[in-house]
């Protein structure tokens, strides 16, 4: 009946363990990340969407709602690290620095997370991670000078888009599934 059965066992498993855990908003947590992580696998199955994952959204998500914030630093570079291996990509620091850098954009709106914080963290996040990683891949390709500079980001203007779309739907995607969640199971919002 539907082409992907197994997602559906996946969510209601992970719905059941939600009743039954006591350190459930961690663990809810963590899933959704992990889920998201997946995502990265996205552009070795359908071609021509480079950047179109949920990273950046995650990690934003992570750093607004983990209590503990070396959780919301841990659970998703831990989570990008696994899919490396997968992925076979190896370990590129100057990619993870612009992942730390949208933790800090979820930190940043921890406090009071409302969908227009959400939506300015999504955006800063995305031009900041665009702006650290374009320099760092692009900028050796071009002549060093404010026009090579210029021409590095000009070129990679595909993948900022990209990701500012992908930001939009998987932010959405993670922050409204997990808002629901807390609605529907008290026991995963956050004791003040």
């Amino acid at each position: 009946m539907h082409e992907y059965p197994f997602l559906f066992d996946f969510l209601h498993l992970t719905l059941n363990m939600i009743k039954q855990v006591h350190s459930s908003r961690y663990i809810v947590l963590s899933l959704l990340i992990l889920l998201a992580a997946c995502t990265r696998a996205l552009p070795v199955y359908i071609p021509h969407i480079w950047n179109f994952t949920a990273v950046g959204a995650l990690a934003i998500f992570a750093g607004s709602q983990f209590k503990n914030r070396a959780m919301g630093f841990i659970v998703p570079l831990t989570a990008m690290a696994i899919s490396d291996f997968f992925l076979g990509s190896g370990f590129n620091a100057v990619v993870y620095i612009g992942f730390i850098v949208m933790v800090l954009c979820g930190v940043a709106i921890k406090n009071k997370v409302t969908p227009a914080k959400i939506a300015i963290a999504s955006i800063v996040g995305s031009i900041l991670f665009f702006l650290i990683t374009n320099f760092a891949f692009l900028y050796p390709w071009y002549p060093h000078n404010l026009s090579g500079i210029a021409q590095s980001y000009i070129m990679g203007l595909p993948f900022l888009r990209n990701m500012l779309i992908a930001d939009a739907i998987y932010g959405t995607l993670l922050f409204g599934s997990f808002y629901l969640l807390e609605k529907s199971y008290p026991k995963l919002a956050i004791v003040k």
